[in-house]
């Protein structure tokens, strides 16, 4: 996944249609994959997704700006797979400190992290900290940030996948009437 092809703002209006489309595909939220949380505080906005195995992206806007937090339980910069608990070093030196205490919160489990990205508004490039692997690590962003649906067919393609028979409940010309009302 590529998310160097979407602007912030992009990234933003996607996770609000997947949350959006989610609502009506699953009844029970504490199901759900996708949730968006427009007020989260004052300018901050936060989206999340998990797939129920454990695996999560914690994404966090403000004005233009955002953060990623991934975590991939299997990973091995998983602070679970250390041989002393503790985030892999470096993982967020240089995080813009607005958007790194929203992680502060217990809800997002900010030491269960296997990446960190962020990109501010004026930027068209992604910034992570000074992390080093020296055995080939694979800190899950590879196929984690597949999650960041970049369009309505990629979600009708995951959607089939995820919720097999229970996708029949919406429509595809929903799905991008959603994806185009949140553009």
């Amino acid at each position: 996944m590529n998310i160097n092809n979407l602007s912030n703002a992009e990234i933003l209006s996607n996770f609000k249609s997947c949350a959006d489309l989610d609502i009506e595909l699953c009844e029970e939220e504490h199901l759900r994959c996708y949730r968006f949380y427009p007020e989260w505080s004052e300018n901050i906005q936060v989206a999340t997704y998990e797939n129920g195995g454990g695996d999560d992206l914690v994404i966090v806007f403000h004005q233009g700006s955002v953060l990623i937090k991934g975590f991939d339980h299997e990973s091995e910069v998983s602070p679970h797979a250390q041989d002393e608990y503790g985030v892999w070093p470096g993982m967020y030196d240089g995080a813009p400190s607005m958007l790194l205490e929203v992680l502060d919160d217990e809800a997002f489990e900010k030491e269960d992290v296997t990446f960190c990205l962020w990109r501010d508004s004026e930027s068209e490039e992604w910034k992570r900290g000074p992390v080093v692997f020296t055995n080939n690590e694979d800190d899950g962003s590879g196929w984690l940030l597949s999650a960041i649906k970049v369009s309505p067919e990629n979600y009708i393609e995951w959607g089939r996948d995820y919720y097999e028979d229970d996708f029949n409940r919406i429509s595809e010309s929903k799905i991008r009437e959603v994806f185009a009302r949140n553009e």
